[in-house]
């Protein structure tokens, strides 16, 4: 119930969000002419948790709707309801599927094909269906075709109010909100880092260097694309250099466990992700307790899942949480971006240990 709850808010939220969205004109459409690194993908993703859900609800209420209007006793509803179900809901399925095997395997091409390709699956799909459950006939031809052109009529429906809400969402609206989202390097860590800098760089030049090309490795980041998707190595590789400049400033008190576990080579997670949370894990215990501060990070794949956790002790004395709660929020809102309905973030304390754990789809290419 409360996946639904969500769903809900999040599809009315959407709704005023499309009102605003920007038409699809004649400019945007010559430059989409020749595919390139940046042409978004336009064939829905049957495969997403709440792009499924918006298909299907969508697709039952206009048969809920297409049903009362063509029948007007309530038992000719019911079985006139259920024959075009039977139908209509294998075609519905068979297209989303379609759809996620065309968005992760079918090469670059240009917006007016993805959007043909997007058109053109619903109707090969129904009509496939229709002549498998039809026999043969001048009847059965009729109604192929009216399926046909019902199936065109639903695959465009879908596809532009997805397009749209993708527009809505990006470049315009989403590039500000991940770039709100994204975790920055706060001011004073920046400040902290070229101290702690300042006071090895002659007792031990190299550890100075080093923290130095760390520092430009997590700048480089945070300016970079906020939509890129990296390598997993990579976000931990960046996240073992924050830690290093942190262990530099607090010293031996700060150790990090990493406990990670196989995982597919070509697994690809949001930049940013995983290093604002072990910030945050830093943040509030190394920063606020007087002895050592041990925190652990897990990561490991269950299926299709991509399973993050990090705990840190907390200190004993109450503290203000309203800025950490603010960075997981904001981490939440991120996820909700870029997976959907598909990504969870949960916390809680136990043992004097706040722990999190955040679970993702596993991606194998870039966005």
């Amino acid at each position: 119930m409360q996946l639904y709850a969500g769903f809900l808010t999040q599809y009315m939220q959407e709704l005023a969000a499309l009102k605003s969205a920007p038409p699809i004109g004649a400019a945007e459409a010559a430059r989409a002419q020749a595919p390139s690194a940046h042409t978004p993908t336009l064939i829905p993703d049957g495969c997403n948790l709440g792009t499924l859900l918006r298909v299907c609800i969508g697709v039952n209420l206009a048969l809920l709707v297409g049903t009362l209007a063509a029948q007007s006793e309530s038992g000719q509803f019911s079985a006139g309801f259920l024959s075009t179900a039977a139908v209509v809901e294998p075609v519905t399925l068979i297209t989303l599927l379609a759809w996620c095997a065309l968005r992760r395997f079918l090469p670059p091409l240009a917006a007016p094909y993805q959007r043909a390709l997007a058109w053109v699956v619903p109707v090969a799909i129904a009509t496939a269906v229709l002549r498998l459950l039809m026999g043969p006939g001048e009847s059965a031809s009729t109604v192929v075709w009216s399926g046909a052109l019902v199936a065109l009529a639903g695959g465009v429906a879908v596809q532009h109010y997805l397009e749209l809400r993708a527009r809505a969402f990006s470049p315009a609206m989403a590039e500000a909100k991940l770039q709100a989202l994204q975790s920055r390097i706060r001011p004073h860590f920046l400040f902290n880092s070229l101290n702690a800098v300042l006071a090895v760089v002659q007792s031990d030049p190299p550890r100075a260097e080093r923290m130095l090309e760390n520092l430009a490795e997590l700048f480089r980041a945070v300016m970079g694309d906020v939509r890129e998707l990296v390598s997993l190595e990579h976000e931990l590789d960046l996240c073992r250099k924050y830690v290093e400049i942190e262990q530099t400033r607090l010293g031996e008190r700060l150790r990090v466990d990493w406990q990670i576990s196989a995982v597919h080579p070509r697994a690809r997670v949001p930049q940013l992700l995983l290093q604002p949370i072990i910030e945050n894990a830093v943040r509030y215990g190394a920063e606020r307790l007087a002895g050592d501060c041990d925190i652990t990070v897990k990561v490991r794949q269950r299926g299709f899942l991509l399973e993050i956790g990090v705990s840190n002790p907390i200190a004993r004395e109450p503290i203000q949480r309203e800025g950490n709660q603010i960075g997981l929020n904001n981490i939440r809102g991120r996820l909700a971006l870029i997976y959907d309905l598909e990504a969870r973030l949960e916390t809680r304390v136990r043992r004097g240990r706040f722990e999190l754990t955040m679970t993702i789809p596993v991606e194998n290419k870039a966005a």
